[in-house]
């Protein structure tokens, strides 16, 4: 539920055998980060509570109470995520669609945008044509 305490239990090789130290604590405490630190999809959750499992087994003997705790609770995590999994794949490609919704319109908007300033321009050339031939007849007229 939090960080192993490397140094009250004595674990002097713990970051040579451990390369990245996860903890439920941990977790619990992204998934609830409001200022956008915090997980950006349940995969990434489910990285990480696979990792506190496969630390804990990778650390302590196989056969030790902690390493068969800690797979027993991997499997029974497994059995759940492959429930989950269905919605969570669901979930995923409605906001992928969402997503692509979204460009979709940010371009709808970028080209209507584009065709004002084209119909702009080409009002204001019509308006310098009409001008520019008034001018011309103009001085026509003169010579």
């Amino acid at each position: 539920m939090q960080p192993v305490d490397v140094k009250g239990l004595g674990l002097h090789d713990y970051y040579k055998v451990i390369e990245k130290p996860m903890d439920l604590g941990t977790i619990k405490n992204q998934m609830e980060a409001k200022d956008g630190t915090g997980y950006k999809n349940v995969r990434a959750i489910c990285a990480d509570v696979r990792l506190v499992f496969d630390n804990a087994m990778k650390y302590n003997e196989e056969g030790s109470d902690v390493h068969l705790m800690a797979k027993t609770l991997l499997e029974k995590f497994e059995e759940k995520w492959q429930l989950l999994l269905p919605k969570v794949t669901e979930e995923e490609k409605r906001r992928e669609e969402e997503e692509a919704e979204a460009q979709l319109n940010i371009q709808l908007v970028r080209e209507a945008s584009h065709a004002k300033r084209v119909q702009a321009i080409s009002n204001e050339l019509y308006e310098v044509d009409t001008h520019l031939e008034q001018l011309r007849e103009t001085v026509v007229q003169k010579c």
